[in-house]
Order: structure tokens, then C-alpha cells, then sequence
């Protein structure tokens, strides 16, 4: 009998046996399970065949060990960590944790666990109860058959009990075998408590062993130690157990204080002594005195010492002295405690955040400083600020920055270019797609620095990985993965485009691209359409008449990003849908803007006829071009919608690629200053294709040679700050920061030849004294409302009460809530529970952040529950905002 094992949609193995009862040895790259298959035609030509599914438990067969060169070791002392593994020039990564950070939930660890879940995930194997005919069964282990033979499909062929019966213990957890006293002055103060010690990736030379020296960090507590190998021979192998390392010294001090505070609050700090030692310890605690906080005396004796206590501490066991502190000052202050007694010492410092109260609130002005070709060879420009009437005292920061480059301020804020969280399958996008536009920048105009690409390339394969874990089972991507009912058309369109234009630079998995591309192509309707099953979190694709021609034309521009003009059919028919539109007429400017870009991408005859529409709608205003949005009028920020800037980096990109180059400079330079202190815009869609789109003009900005002074003068200057820019420095982000001063008044001379970017930065905090913050306008698009529900015989307890509605048609698109807590207390979002509207909670320090699908004019309500961790006094107020995350202006 002809026979055949397929596992993982492959043939492992094949051949002929002659008996009716034959064995077979289950062989490692059968895992996780093998379909084996016998057949034969019999003398009427008819295909007769069988096929039964075994599990199989891989085995790794690479091996890693990983051994300390002591057990047990003091804070700060040096200790060996040897690798061992089986293959020389292997590729280990070593994580060493502190363990008491795998007591808060799940890890990402690599573990054979782990390895066998996901192998799992790739059996295609089918188990039916029954299956009809023989064509059936040769589809139950995935094998498609081209033969003469007859084969039937409809005759009821029963498998006797599917999987193989498992005895004696024979299962999932059985694998296949393959054979085989101190001085005080010299007291060591203790500063270092990461929780994470080692995250090392790196590659053997011609060794099986390694061995690397480390300082242990200052903190008491087990490390934990994992790691992987895989190698070209040999393949993964991982860590069977992690190893670990005590860090102890018998006499220690730990302090319990909270993470942040509010000025003018107060809080205790615990001081925990714990002693070892064989005998009793009189220990006099000592805290540094320094002009960031005082110390509110609690005794009335007269000779009490505010800043000393003392104790006496028992032997194997601990005793807690306290300290009312008021801090005085903003920003991070230390907190240093040291502990003496005469048979042990003990000192350590620890920070805790001062925040200003109220809520903060940025202003950026930018200005370009244009000294290339035959311009002039000095300009001179002023940038004024007035802080508003309820600044909070205390709480400006003014900073001025400048870069040689129109891309720099956002190469320099890669890490960090909106302050708003990313926290589902879109938003994790702006980790991503900006490093590709300041890398095709930088590679076309041969600036390409290694240590700009290393950083560029580090954050791409991040958030590579990131985002595939939005990825669903068919291909298509959604804001939340597969806890979402479906797909969305707009969001794989918008990964796609970008994991398009990173390959070039990393390693992007084709079947991703196409099994996105085939879902999205799915959902394209005969006249060119493309519709969305799923929801459309960006509000301005939502709804309207003009919904599914801007859908269209977005998943259109995607699509034309595929070399070989792979899906032309697909986008002849999207183009001549939006031309159908385009003759009808599209009164919605940002619909238009999408359109024409698509159109102009795709070379379609009607792109210069829409383009010409697009820029008689524009606003003028000295060198700038740029379009208004209807409802604008509803914040009062400095910064334009983000819709506004969107459109206007769409107009740009059609520029470009209609070769209209000069027409797009007025729009360049309006695009260039909107951005803010970070490098960015407001959310994740227009900071991405504004950056898309200045880095393709950004080429036309680049200096053959740059040799510039900037001089800048302010009141708050004693004496001018320059700024010298050239040609080997162009990247560099320099700034100085400035005292603050009502008005504020900073003028900028530059001198020389080149092209810079200058930019003025403040931040402050504003307090409304009826504790809400509205616009000018007084226009809302949110109704919210906040309530604290405590129990008085239960101080240590309360539950925030946030109710909140959309206040205007149809509905919002995602929405941020962001819940500041209360000093001293913290939440667990495993108390809040999930629902079709609020979709994934994260904790943040001091807050809590809630995404919401989208609101409409009904009232939802949270209850989210806090717990008092720390003793505070005098507490302050803690806000809740909520707005559009793609419009945070709303």
C-alpha cells in the first residue's frame, strides 16, 4: 500500500508497504500533529483510501543552559552569567527580570510552552466526524490529488473514532523521545532598581560557551534569568526553567512612597527597616534634608530632631518608621534615607514626582529659516506668547530648539512623535510608518547616518511585531485583533500601504501582505466600490454620502503601493469609480483631497482636473496654502484640526506626484510648522502622511552646504544664545531653555547659508475654577460628567463614576478616556469590565486609559474602582478628559 505523512500542509514522509499492519517512527518535524494517509486503486479504477491524525509533542533540538557563578550575592557586587548552548556561532537573547514583576501577570517569555502553542496554531489538519468519499479524505490532511482514477465525493466513508485512542498515559504530556558594619562615610548608597537588569540579544563566535561579568543592581530581590538560542543547524531551543539570583544583604532599608504627587499635597513616608542579623539593632534613621520638600513635625518635644528617629529592631524582623513630607518643588525630587546602627548600614535613594495641579496644556511656533540659493543672507523673525489669565504658577516651561533640517525635528522625536497613547492595531502604526518616510529621506539624499538607521530600524521591527498581533485569523487587521467581530477595509489598507513601503528596509512576511491584500480585494462591489464590513474608527470616514468614496480612494492609494501592477484589474475599477464621482462633483474638500491623490497616483487623465478643483478652495495667507474644514470652528487650539492637516499633506503628496512641485511649496511650508514640541502632529493619521508627504519635499529643502549662526535674544536672556549649525551637525536637535516671563517674546537672526528650523516650545498647566474645560465657544462635543462614590467607614476605598454621551450626529469615531487617579491610589483594569463599547483599558502612571469604540448621543457609564496605596493629605483634584482620538481637538 502507497502511503503518505503530511504535517503542517507538507509531505514528511512516503513509500510502499507491503503488509496490512506496518510501523512507522514518529519523527520531530511531524509536531504538532501528522495526518498519515494509505491508498491504492483497485482493479475497477476507484481510489480507496484511509487516513488518520496523530498528535505529536515536538522536541527542541537545540539546547541552551544558563548558570550563575554564585547563588546568592549583595546589591552592586559583580557576578559571571555562562551561556551554554550546543551549536557554536549561535544567536542567544538573555532576559534577566526582577521576579517580582512576573508576579503582576503574564509575561512574553520564550518557553517550550510557548513554542508548542504557536506550532499548533500552524496544523491545518480538519478532524470531521465523517468524511464523504475519498476525495474527502485526501482534503482531511490537506493534499490536494490530480489523477485518471475515480475518485468519489459523495459516498459516506467513516473514520473509526478520528484521532487515535491515547492509553496508558500516552498524551499530551508524554513527547516523542530522539534517544537520546560599614563605615558611614563610605556607606555605598543604593540608586539602581530596574525592573528589568539585562535584555541582550547577540551572536557566539567559534564557542559553545560564553561568559559575561555584570553588577548586580541595588535592589533586594530574586532576578530572574531566560533565554533562547537558535542556530542554523540545530534550530530554537529555549530555557527548560529560568535560574535565579538572589540579591540580599541581612540589614536593608526599603522605602513605600507613591510614584507622584500633586503640589501642595502631603504624604507619608514609610521607612521599612528589616534586620537579619543575629542580634537586636538600634538603628538611627536619617533623612536628608534639601530645599525640595520640608518635613512637618509631628512631636512637641523640644529636642526633637525633625529629620532622625530612632528605633530599635528586633533580630528577623522589620519595624517602620514614618516622615510627613510637603514637597515644595516641581519636576522629580530625591528621597535619601540612611539607616545606621553599629553592627550594619543601610542607604538608598529614591525619587518621587512632583506634578503641577491643573491640567497641561503645549504651544508650538514654528519658523523656517530659508538662506539657500539666492536668497538673502540673513532673515530675522519674532515669535511671541502670552500666557492665559489661568496659568498655574509655577508650571512654564518655555524651550526653543533649533535643526538644520525640515525633517528634523521629527527624526529627533522618532521615539515619541504624538502624546497621546497607542494602544490598538492603528495607533501602534505611528511607531512604525514615520521611521520609513525619515528613512527614504535620508537614503535619497545620501544623509543616512548608521546610527539614525540603527535607531529608525529598531522601532520599525517593534512595531512590526506589534501590529501583527492585530492581525486576524483571515487576514485582515482591526483595532483590537480578533475581539473584534470583523475585519476593517480602512485600517489593513493603512497597515498594508505602510508594510508596503518598509521593505526596503526590513524583513516584512509576504504572506502578510498577501492575505491582507486578498481579504481587502474581497470587498471591493462591481463598480469599483469598496465597502467596510467592520467599524471605521477615524470619524471623518465615517458616514455621509461622500463614505464610500473617500473609503475607495484610500484603500485605492493602499493597493497602488504593490509593484507589477499586481492588482490592476482591482484599481482600473476603483479609478473609474472615482472618476464616475469626480464628473458628479465631491463638495466634501477632504474627500476630494483623497481622491485627487489617488487619482494622481494611479495616473488617471482626470488627476490635473481634480487637483485644479482641490486648489481653488484653498486659503491664502502670505506664503501659505492650506484648506479649512467646516465645523473647525469648534476648538480653540492653536494647532488646526487634524483633519485640516491631513488634507492638506494629501494636496501635497498630489503635488508630488503630478510633478506641480512649485505649486506645493506654500503647502509644504504651512504643513512644516504645524507640528508640535514632539516632531509630530495630533494623531496617528495626520502625523503619518504629513510626515509622508514633507519628507518626499523635504529633498527640495536639503542645502548643498549649510553654514549657519542662529542668534536668539528673549527678555529672560542675559546675554544672546547661538546656535551654530553646519553641515556635520545639521541633525542635531539644539535647544535652550528659557525662563519664563509674561509677555514672552523671542526673536530668531539667522546669518549665513542654509535652511533651519526654529522652533519656540511651551508648556504650562491652567486650573478652571469650575473644574472644566471648555472651549471658547463654549461648544462641546462631548457631554461628561464625574462622580466619587466613597464610603465614609472606608477610607481606603472609592469607585469614579464617568458617565459621558456624544453630543452630535450621527456618532464619534474612537474615543480616548483618560481617568487621572487621586494620589496615593491605583486601580486594576481587571476590575473594569470589558463590553462592545469599551474595548481595551491600560494603566498608565497615575491614570488609567480607556478605549472606547465610539459614542453617540446615548449615555454610557464606567465605575472604576481605586484602592488607597499610599497615606496622602490635603489631596488635590485629578481630572478625566475624554476627546476623538482622531480629532483631538473635539
Amino acid at each position: 500500500f502507497p502511503f503518505k505523512v503530511l504535517s503542517k500542509e507538507q509531505i514528511m514522509a512516503f513509500g510502499t508497504k507491503a503488509a496490512n499492519t506496518f510501523t512507522l517512527t514518529a519523527e520531530n518535524s511531524w509536531a504538532p500533529s501528522a495526518c498519515i494517509l494509505v491508498f491504492y486503486v483497485d482493479e475497477l479504477g476507484v481510489v480507496v483510501n484511509d487516513a488518520l491524525t496523530v498528535p505529536i509533542q515536538p522536541v527542541l533540538d537545540d539546547k541552551i543552559k544558563i548558570s550563575w557563578s554564585k547563588h546568592k550575592v549583595k546589591p552592586s557586587e559583580k557576578v559571571s552569567l555562562k551561556i551554554s548552548m550546543k551549536e557554536p556561532g549561535s544567536v542567544i537573547g538573555l532576559a534577566v527580570v526582577d521576579k517580582s514583576t512576573k508576579l503582576l501577570g503574564e509575561t512574553s517569555d520564550i518557553t517550550e510552552d510557548s513554542v508548542f502553542h504557536e506550532l499548533n496554531l500552524y496544523s491545518t489538519v480538519q478532524y470531521f466526524p465523517l468524511v464523504r468519499g475519498s476525495f474527502g479524505v485526501f482534503q482531511k490532511c490537506s493534499l490536494w490529488v490530480s489523477t485518471d482514477a475515480i475518485l468519489e465525493e459523495d459516498k459516506e466513508h467513516f473514520l473509526y473514532g478520528g484521532m487515535i485512542p491515547i492509553e496508558d498515559g500516552f498524551g499530551d504530556d508524554m513527547p516523542v523521545s530522539k534517544n537520546g558594619p560599614p563605615g558611614f562615610s563610605n556607606l555605598y548608597v543604593r540608586t539602581h532598581f530596574p525592573e528589568t537588569w539585562l535584555w541582550i540579544d547577540t551572536k557566539t563566535r567559534s564557542d559553545t560557551d560564553t561568559t559575561m561579568e555584570v553588577t548586580v543592581p541595588d535592589t533586594i530581590t530574586s532576578w530572574v534569568a531566560s533565554a533562547f538560542v537558535m542556530s542554523e543547524n540545530s534550530g530554537l531551543g529555549v530555557t527548560t526553567a529560568p535560574v535565579e539570583l538572589e540579591a540580599f544583604q541581612p540589614f536593608f532599608v526599603f522605602l513605600n512612597l507613591p510614584y507622584s504627587v500633586i503640589r501642595g499635597e502631603q504624604f507619608i513616608l514609610e521607612v521599612n527597616i528589616f534586620n537579619y542579623l543575629k542580634e537586636e539593632a538600634e538603628v538611627t534613621v536619617i533623612l536628608d534634608m534639601n530645599d525640595a520638600f520640608e518635613i512637618i513635625l509631628t512631636s512637641n518635644e523640644i529636642n526633637a530632631t525633625e529629620n532622625q528617629q530612632f528605633v530599635s529592631v528586633p533580630s528577623e524582623d522589620g519595624k517602620t518608621v514614618q516622615f510627613p513630607i510637603k514637597p515644595k518643588q516641581l519636576g522629580e525630587i530625591p528621597i535619601k534615607v540612611t539607616a545606621i546602627s553599629s553592627a550594619a548600614s543601610d542607604a538608598i535613594i529614591q525619587k518621587v514626582l512632583v506634578k503641577a495641579e491643573g491640567l497641561e496644556q503645549t504651544y508650538s511656533q514654528t519658523v523656517l529659516l530659508d538662506l539657500t540659493g539666492n536668497k538673502p543672507r540673513s532673515v530675522s523673525k519674532t515669535l511671541d506668547f502670552t500666557f492665559p489669565s489661568d496659568v498655574v504658577s509655577g508650571s512654564e516651561r518655555v524651550q526653543v530648539t533649533a535643526v538644520g533640517d525640515l525633517l528634523g525635528p521629527s527624526i529627533n522625536g522618532l521615539s515619541s512623535l504624538i502624546k497621546m497613547p497607542y494602544g490598538c492595531g492603528e495607533q501602534n502604526m505611528i511607531n512604525f510608518a514615520p521611521n520609513v518616510y525619515v528613512l527614504q529621506y535620508l537614503t535619497k539624499t545620501r544623509q543616512l547616518r548608521e546610527d539614525i538607521k540603527s535607531k529608525a530600524v529598531s522601532f520599525m521591527r517593534k512595531g512590526y511585531q506589534r501590529e501583527l498581533l492585530f492581525q486576524r485569523d483571515d487576514g485582515s487587521f482591526s483595532a483590537f485583533g480578533n475581539d473584534d467581530p470583523s475585519g476593517s477595509t480602512w485600517l489593513s489598507a493603512f497597515v498594508l500601504r505602510c508594510f508596503l513601503q518598509a521593505r526596503p528596509f526590513i524583513d516584512i512576511d509576504q504572506d502578510v501582505l498577501t492575505d491582507t491584500a486578498k481579504w481587502i480585494v474581497r470587498h471591493q462591489k462591481l463598480n469599483g466600490e469598496f465597502r467596510e464590513p467592520g467599524k471605521v474608527l477615524h470619524s471623518d470616514l465615517q458616514g455621509g454620502t461622500n463614505n464610500p468614496v473617500t473609503l475607495t480612494a484610500y484603500i485605492m492609494s493602499s493597493l497602488l503601493g504593490f509593484p507589477d501592477k499586481q492588482h490592476a484589474y482591482v484599481i482600473k475599477s476603483a479609478t473609474n469609480f472615482l472618476e464616475d464621482k469626480l464628473e458628479e462633483g465631491i463638495s466634501d474638500n477632504y474627500t476630494l483631497a483623497l481622491v485627487t491623490y489617488a487619482l494622481s497616483w494611479a495616473k488617471s487623465i482626470k488627476a490635473k482636473e481634480a487637483l485644479n478643483i482641490l486648489n481653488q478652495r484653498a486659503e491664502h495667507q502670505g506664503e501659505f496654502r492650506f484648506w479649512v474644514t467646516p465645523a473647525s470652528e469648534i476648538s480653540d487650539s492653536w494647532q488646526p484640526r487634524s483633519i485640516d492637516i491631513e488634507l492638506a499633506a494629501y494636496a501635497l503628496l498630489s503635488h508630488f506626484h503630478q510633478d506641480r512641485l512649485a505649486e506645493g511649496i506654500p503647502i509644504m511650508k504651512w504643513l512644516s510648522q504645524q507640528r508640535n514640541h514632539l516632531g509630530g502632529f495630533s494623531s496617528t493619521q495626520d502625523t503619518v502622511v504629513a510626515l509622508q508627504a514633507l519628507s518626499l519635499f523635504a529633498t527640495l529643502t536639503t542645502a548643498g552646504r549649510t553654514e549657519m549662526d542662529l542668534t536668539v535674544t528673549a527678555p529672560s536672556l542675559k546675554i544672546p544664545e547661538i546656535f551654530s549649525i553646519d553641515t556635520r551637525n545639521r541633525f542635531l536637535l539644539q535647544t535652550k531653555e528659557l525662563d519664563p516671563v509674561q509677555p514672552m517674546t523671542v526673536t530668531v537672526a539667522a546669518d549665513g547659508t542654509g535652511f533651519a528650523v526654529f522652533q519656540l516650545n511651551v508648556i504650562y498647566n491652567t486650573k478652571h475654577a469650575d473644574q472644566r474645560l471648555r472651549s471658547v465657544q463654549n461648544q462641546e462635543a462631548f457631554d461628561l460628567n464625574v462622580d466619587v462614590k466613597d464610603d465614609k467607614d472606608d477610607k481606603n476605598h472609592l469607585t469614579l463614576n464617568v458617565c459621558t454621551r456624544f453630543e452630535r450626529a450621527p456618532r464619534s469615531g474612537m474615543v480616548l478616556m483618560e481617568v487621572g487617579l487621586l494620589s496615593g491610589f491605583s486601580v486594576s483594569p481587571d476590575f473594569i469590565p470589558l463590553d462592545n463599547t469599551v474595548k481595551k483599558m491600560e494603566k498608565d502612571n497615575g491614570k488609567v486609559n480607556l478605549y472606547l469604540d465610539s459614542l453617540n448621543e446615548t449615555h454610557i457609564c464606567v465605575d472604576i474602582p481605586a484602592v488607597r496605596d499610599f497615606k496622602v493629605a490635603n489631596i488635590q483634584d485629578a481630572s478625566v478628559t475624554i476627546v476623538d482620538y482622531y480629532e483631538p481637538s473635539k
